[in-house]
């Protein structure tokens, strides 16, 4: 008799949930979820363990809760589905129970190719010995995913650890995301870093058309939640292919992803101001005279002067009393001239590219700690080629994008 069955122990039913391809429009595999009941009534997984626990069976009731997920799911799925399996890393470490799911899965028949383990929070101390586990399944043939990364303690630094396959996002970040540009494009560098370390992104807990699409924008690769499937016991069958919306279905064809800020018709007067100034100071004023006009506007922050190396040259021209200003934490930041700024983007592609306007990405200014956008350009001048840049606020002017 299986721990499952033991009396004493909850009984066991398990639930899928879909995990879909953006790209393919079907699911690229099912999260396995946990539905028990004690002395016939339902109970939450959480309830569940605590009682295998008590028991002293926990190992046993988790590798019991792993033969019947894969049982179910030999029933439905095609071949080309993976399961994803939630799995406890006190499982994983344990010198018995860790082993002992290895065997398990291959008893059922079902290919550790064919396996996503789902790894959740563990804590610090027992880091090294996860890592060891991590490369033994993976030795194995298994595929590993971390959970609920932006939450808790799933952070960076146990991506660049565990180098997972997957890696699934908590659908906080979605809900918060969909509430502002610039939310979103915190998104989009993050799904971009971590394809850059080499891992597939699953964008959890999708439950309205704006966090899908957007998931889509950001270039996530795989979806999941309520909006697409919720859980449900599969007695046979299959889920269809991803629900797809008419405003879903146009995102697919236009290829979109979220715009850049130098598209956008909003930073139109900023780029008009400023040209102003660049032609009032190619005409003989004074950079301080060029700079009130752009700074005129409403989230202008500064202007200021470079030489072809980089360096500073004037001091920098600030807008009076910008309400969003932050002040500078660091007094020798606050010294300009001087300053060496070549590392910067602003700064390089103003120089590969003389004479045109050049709009940088939204990054964090040393001269305020403000997200700001920078326009620049190259020109020559009697005194050598010069980089004038004209910082906006971020902060600013993504409120008009909302």
């Amino acid at each position: 008799m299986s721990d499952a069955q033991n009396p004493s122990l909850p009984s066991i039913e398990s639930a899928f949930q879909p995990i879909f391809s953006l790209a393919h429009q079907e699911p690229v595999g099912y999260e396995a979820l946990l539905r028990p009941s004690q002395a016939g009534e339902l109970c939450s997984p959480a309830a569940a363990f605590a009682t295998a626990r008590r028991l002293g069976r926990c190992g046993e009731f988790e590798r019991a809760c792993v033969r019947h997920h894969i049982g179910r799911f030999l029933g439905f799925a095609d071949s080309d589905n993976v399961l994803f399996l939630n799995v406890h890393p006190d499982m994983l470490v344990h010198p018995v129970h860790g082993p002992g799911l290895i065997d398990d899965i291959a008893a059922c028949g079902l290919p550790p190719s064919r396996v996503v383990i789902e790894i959740l929070e563990v804590a610090d101390d027992t880091a090294a010995m996860l890592a060891d586990a991590v490369a033994r399944l993976r030795l194995a043939g298994f595929l590993i995913a971390l959970d609920d990364f932006g939450a808790g303690l799933t952070n960076l630094g146990r991506v660049w650890d565990l180098r997972p396959d997957v890696v699934k996002l908590d659908g906080e970040l979605i809900r918060k995301a969909v509430t502002s540009y610039r939310n979103a494009r915190s998104l989009l560098r993050l799904i971009e870093l971590l394809h850059d370390i080499g891992t597939f992104v699953v964008v959890e807990g999708i439950e309205a058309e704006a966090q899908a699409l957007l998931s889509m924008d950001c270039d996530a690769d795989f979806v999941q939640g309520y909006y697409f499937a919720r859980p449900e016991i599969i007695a046979g069958g299959r889920h269809s292919a991803l629900p797809v919306t008419e405003p879903l279905a146009r995102r697919f064809m236009d290829a979109r992803k979220l715009p850049q800020i130098g598209d956008m018709e909003e930073l139109e007067p900023y780029r008009r101001a400023f040209r102003e100034t660049i032609e009032a100071f190619i005409g003989g004023h004074s950079v301080e005279a060029c700079a009130a006009h752009f700074l005129a506007l409403e989230w202008s922050l500064r202007v200021f002067l470079l030489d072809d190396q980089g360096v500073q040259v004037c001091d920098t021209i600030e807008a009076q009393g910008h309400p969003m200003r932050r002040e500078m934490p660091f007094p020798l930041l606050t010294r300009r001239t001087g300053a060496n700024w070549a590392k910067r983007a602003y700064f390089r592609n103003a120089l590969a590219h003389p004479g045109t306007l050049m709009v940088s990405e939204p990054y964090m200014s040393s001269s305020s700690t403000n997200l700001c956008v920078t326009l620049s350009i190259y020109i020559r001048t009697l005194h050598g080629g010069r980089v004038v840049g004209g910082d906006v606020l971020f902060e600013g002017l993504s409120r008009l994008l909302e």
